[in-house]
């Protein structure tokens, strides 16, 4: 079984026109980003005059700041979104040299499939009329190379504490995130009480299309705000701090150095493109600039899913509403004391 883990998840209306939206958008070279705020966005949120809210996803394109070496596209992916955003993910990675992905597991496994066993996110593409990056993207290409942590290896960073490795092992208290990592694996798996109650939320929201749009509008919201450095947000407990950046800096760590061996192999791939949730490119970014002497260079952004709220039932009331809270939360969390909720006009 493999595990996708990632940060952020998001029917379509007609999607036509909108996968011509495979839009270009060229920028002037830089210099190297100095810090994470200084990244750009890999998620925005985009409206139409139709009451229509998207959910853009960016893919990268970094460069050589000297000399000469392949290119880089840093593939940034929803986890949830349309067959035809993922037929053109397809489409793109077909066309690179060399494709690193995300996926959690032994080493030997082989490319990711769906086993059959329950996965949240599936369950939840389901429910909201939406596609699973699994059940979509082809894994089994010549091209294609797993660079990720096993799950054994993040089991291990989420051992005991160091500072209490004196202590008997059924005394020792757990290191900070790895409650938190458990409680994961158990939503995503729908195992125990966590998982229950994730099947449970699924089921309710795959009756109604007013949940349905309402929970899209929420993810869109959440997902285009999110700020670069997740971890770093002051409201978040500790452990959560640390399980986000176990998930994002470790596993990005070992993308590094996959990326790094393959420029160093002689003749090097003519492009490589690094296939991850979107949560991870912002801190990827930040490392392959300055650890590689990259810059980016370029900008394209597809749709992994839109929403008409209106057509759905959803007034506008409600959808102010939504979006305040979703503003606020979000607020709250950037800084550790609590904000109180908004009122109603």
């Amino acid at each position: 079984m493999s595990v996708t883990l990632s940060f952020r998840p998001t029917a379509c209306l007609r999607w036509g026109a909108a996968v011509l939206a495979f839009s270009l958008v060229l920028r002037a070279a830089g210099p190297e980003p100095a810090a994470l705020d200084a990244v750009q966005p890999y998620l925005r949120t985009q409206r139409g005059t139709n009451g229509t809210a998207a959910l853009e996803v960016a893919l990268r394109r970094l460069v050589p700041t000297r000399g000469e070496g392949p290119e880089l596209w840093l593939v940034a992916v929803t986890h949830l979104g349309t067959r035809e955003y993922y037929a053109e993910l397809q489409r793109f990675l077909e066309a690179r040299s060399l494709v690193f992905y995300e996926a959690v597991q032994s080493p030997d496994s082989g490319p990711p499939v769906r086993d059959g066993s329950y996965s949240l996110q599936a369950d939840l593409a389901r429910a909201l009329g939406l596609a699973f990056q699994l059940d979509e993207i082809d894994y089994h290409r010549g091209h294609f190379r797993n660079s990720d942590l096993s799950l054994e290896q993040l089991t291990r960073l989420f051992a005991a504490r160091p500072d209490a490795a004196a202590a008997p092992a059924a005394d020792r208290p757990p290191a900070e995130g790895t409650v938190e990592f458990d409680a994961l694996l158990q939503a995503m798996t729908g195992e125990g009480l966590l998982g229950g109650l994730a099947r449970l939320s699924v089921s309710v929201l795959a009756a109604s299309t007013r949940l349905q749009a309402a929970t899209k509008v929420a993810m869109i919201e959440v997902l285009g705000q999110l700020p670069n450095d997740m971890a770093g947000m002051a409201g978040l407990p500790a452990g959560m701090q640390r399980l986000l950046r176990v998930l994002i800096e470790e596993r990005n760590q070992a993308v590094v150095r996959d990326v790094r061996a393959a420029l160093h192999t002689r003749p090097p791939p003519a492009s490589v493109g690094v296939f991850y949730g979107a949560g991870h490119m912002a801190d990827l970014e930040l490392r392959l600039c300055q650890e590689l002497g990259y810059q980016p260079v370029e900008d394209r952004w597809l749709t992994a899913f839109d929403v008409n709220p209106r057509q759905m039932g959803v007034s506008e009331i409600e959808l102010a509403l939504m979006s305040r809270l979703v503003r606020a939360q979000l607020k709250g969390l950037e800084r550790s004391e609590p904000v109180a909720e908004p009122t109603r006009d």
